[in-house]
């Protein structure tokens, strides 16, 4: 659990979470880039797998300029390619990416794709319980399983995104998803050597410096390593955002059934939090309200503890700060990933990885302060005591996150082929609110990291909200027999068990001697475990037609910190979450036309919902009841001739909430019922549709594409909406080919918002009732433009 902004002292705010979907597991399939990189340079080699832990492969006919590919799965799969990804903004991040695909509202405040606040969701589904990989390796968070999509890589360096919108792969090492899988891949390195140069300038100074280098065959080894520097200033409010990037991949290849690759993502952000809107300070404010700018000077001797919370202006201008409001994080992941054979029938694919992140989501605090001898500032262990002063409170944290997934496949002949193996991961997270001075007269922070100049008691103790230190240990042992009784019939069966152990240890205000705010510290050790079961059907009717069926049954832990809430609030432990999720399908394929149409059944049992105590301000988690996902998803290309082809998706889902919504005190008097029967989920637009125009020839590439979004809620009894919206975006690029030792010298143009219209979307809070705790929404940025020049050497 990282990177959110924790408030102290708010008011009673209740957000719900709905865990609903599909079976945790890691997609691991590396599709080479397709024979067009996005840079240009044509691929002589085939491509290939960078593992083969996933059963989805990805057809290497890509469709639509890369917006759609051949897919033979029992289940429903949606795939972009590099052809497509750079068609859109050059930073762009995966949020965008699969905008386009069937099932997914997607929010992104930030054009240029250069902040965590994007968000999606998946037939309903929230972000958080949407597993996602790199290169095969988990990178949601392993605490309360939230993706951050700026952190992992650059757009020019995928090769592929791919989106299983119900149940995916039984050997993915996802912890948390129940609701689909995201899996993006990076692109092999090349067999000659090769540098690539991309220098972008668009809207609010964007700015992106990108290079590339691929050393080529050096012997039986080949990688690429790349670097990049991206800004660009808020398009509303103020504050510049910054992210600095290193990837590099390299491909060892043993002989032609063995190989090791390496992967290593390092990513640094300095950003800036846009702020969300309700419906009423959208209306009241206008389209570009965001955090202030102005700061009023602390008045003699701080604030009256009383003074807090109100309406006082000088209170108002610097909890809305600015400055204050900062994402500063900074991660690596790094993998290996060995493809071997063993005999002629028995093969192995094994994935080691680590990953490390730390950082911080801030926001204003207020905290008593005292001058001490030293002439520092410390803070007063009575914590609502006279003299408050404005602080930066960082919300902290640490992860080491350590795993492996291996897997065997077994040719048994008789048209059988077994698969099992195993994934263990054993991660720590340390988890902490710290607060840094921040100047009483200008307002600024004296660090944003978190990390230096912290604000201590008179005792020598730095002052902290909480502290949490938690230890994720993930076991899950996997079968799958692949039975191929005819020509046209395929039957996938497997089982896996999934186990999770949380160990955690809580403490509030630890090293204050007041015994008012201070708390003993608690410890908790839970597991939680279950069989999870797996079918897959596909029958090819004839050469054009499939029809496919799958069953998947799905299981989620509690987040790590349901532990201490409930136990410090006397609540019992919620439950884990769990559904059986239903596919049928059919794909049609046949000359320029190619089709895949499926139906979809999710029913959830103990869906989750997550409050916050108005006393404590402790979060608590409840089980709210079941939860029916039902809908349906197409999406198709057609090619024209002449250089045209059109693709389109059409999502309709019905996310009804089954039950009414119980939430009980957490001071043992009477809970309060609320009416959500048959209630749509929140974020869950039932109709969205998109439809995309490519032209590609002599050099010359044009794609424009507009998505529908129904209206949507914001709380769960339907009585905050959001109306549809519909917004066009538009690409052009051209090639000018080679000359001497330039290689595809390229200028492109990509503008966002063509109509520039000014809207509401995906709630970013959502609330019980909108009567109680106005829901706040992601503001859709504004029309921008982004101008790229890039070329290859050698």
């Amino acid at each position: 659990m990282r990177k959110t902004t924790v408030h102290r002292h708010t008011q009673l705010l209740l957000s719900i979470s709905l865990a609903l979907g599909l079976i945790p597991c890691a997609m691991a399939t590396d599709q080479a880039a397709s024979s067009q990189a996005p840079d240009g340079k044509s691929q002589a080699q085939k491509p290939r797998k960078s593992t083969t832990l996933s059963t989805i492969a990805v057809n290497t006919q890509v469709l639509a300029g890369g917006l759609m590919a051949d897919q033979d799965a029992p289940k429903a799969v949606s795939t972009i390619s590099a052809q497509a990804i750079a068609a859109l903004p050059i930073t762009a991040d995966y949020t965008q990416m699969i905008n386009s695909m069937p099932g997914v509202n997607a929010a992104s405040p930030d054009g240029f794709g250069l902040t965590d606040n994007s968000s999606y969701t998946v037939r309903g589904f929230n972000a958080s319980e949407v597993g996602v990989t790199m290169d095969g390796v988990p990178v949601n968070d392993v605490g309360d399983y939230v993706p951050y999509p700026s952190e992992y890589g650059e757009a020019r360096n995928y090769a592929s995104v791919t989106l299983m919108q119900g149940s995916a792969d039984i050997d993915m090492p996802d912890l948390g998803a129940v609701g689909g899988h995201i899996a993006f891949i990076t692109q092999a390195p090349t067999r000659d050597f090769n540098v690539y140069v991309g220098q972008t300038f668009g809207s609010y100074d964007a700015r992106s410096t990108f290079v590339r280098v691929n050393t080529g065959d050096t012997g039986p080894v080949r990688s690429w390593i790349s670097f990049s520097q991206n800004s660009n200033d808020k398009w509303r409010g103020a504050g510049t955002n910054d992210i600095r990037r290193v990837q590099a991949k390299s491909l060892w290849t043993i002989n032609d059934h063995n190989s090791l690759t390496f992967n290593f993502n390092y990513n640094h952000e300095a950003n800036y939090f846009y702020s969300p809107m309700s419906r009423s300070q959208f209306g009241e404010n206008g389209y570009k309200y965001d955090y202030g700018t102005h700061w009023l000077t602390t008045p003699k001797g701080g604030f009256p503890s009383s003074q807090l919370y109100g309406d006082d202006p000088t209170y108002q201008a610097q909890n809305n700060y600015y400055k204050l409001y900062q994402n500063p994080f900074k991660s690596y992941v790094t993998s290996l990933d060995g493809e071997f054979r063993l005999t002629d029938d028995l093969s192995l694919s094994v994935i080691p990885y680590f990953q490390y992140g730390m950082g911080n989501g801030s926001y204003p605090g207020f905290l008593p302060l005292r001058t001490g001898a030293n002439g520092k500032p410390y803070v007063v262990a009575d914590q609502d005591a006279d003299g408050q002063y404005a602080v930066l409170d960082a919300y902290q944290g640490y992860t080491y996150r350590p795993g492996i997934n291996a897997k065997f496949t077994l040719n048994l002949g008789m048209d059988h082929t077994l698969e099992w193996g195993l994934w263990y991961e054993r991660s720590r997270q340390n988890d902490f609110i710290n607060a840094s001075y921040v100047d009483p007269e200008t307002g600024s922070p004296s660090s944003i990291w978190g990390d230096r100049d912290l604000l201590t008691y008179a005792n020598g103790k730095v002052w902290q909200n909480y502290n949490e230190h938690d230890t994720t240990t993930v076991k899950k042992l996997f079968v799958q027999d692949t039975w191929t009784p005819t020509d046209s019939l395929t039957i996938n069966l497997g089982t896996s068990f999934l186990d999770t152990t949380r160990q955690n240890q809580f403490v509030m205000y630890p090293g204050n001697t007041d015994p008012d705010f201070g708390t003993a510290p608690l410890s908790s050790r839970n597991n939680y475990h279950k069989f999870l079961p797996t079918l897959g059907v596909s029958w090819q009717v004839n050469d054009a037609n499939q029809i496919y069926y799958s069953l998947t049954k799905t299981f989620r832990a509690p987040e790590d910190a349901a532990t201490y809430g409930n136990s410090r609030l006397g609540l019992p432990a919620p439950l884990p979450e769990s559904a059986w999720s239903n596919e049928l399908g059919w794909r049609y394929s046949s000359g320029p036309l190619n089709v895949h149409a499926d139906l979809y059944l999710a029913n959830m049992t103990n869906r989750t919902a997550i409050g916050e105590d108005q006393n404590t301000y402790i979060n608590y988690y409840i089980n709210a009841g079941p939860v029916r996902m039902a809908g349906f998803n197409a999406e198709g290309t057609l090619e024209l001739g002449h250089g045209f082809s059109l693709y389109g998706s059409y999502t309709y889902t019905q996310a009804r909430i089954k039950d009414n919504l119980y939430l009980p005190s957490a001071d043992g008097s009477a809970g309060t019922w609320y009416a959500t029967r048959g209630r749509q989920f929140t974020g869950a637009p039932r109709n969205m549709a998109y439809l995309g125009m490519h032209y590609a020839h002599q050099g010359l590439t044009v794609d424009l594409n507009g998505k529908f979004t129904g209206s949507e809620y914001g709380d769960f009894l339907n009585t905050d909406k959001v109306p549809w919206n519909f917004t066009m975006n538009g690409s052009a690029s051209y090639d000018f080919g080679d000359h001497g030792i330039l290689h595809h010298p390229t200028i492109a143009l990509n503008v966002l918002n063509l109509w520039n219209r000014h809207y509401l979307a995906l709630p970013y809070s959502p609330t019980i009732s909108a009567a109680e705790s106005s829901p706040t929404y992601y503001v859709g940025a504004p029309r921008e433009w982004y101008l790229t020049l890039s070329t290859q050497f050698f």
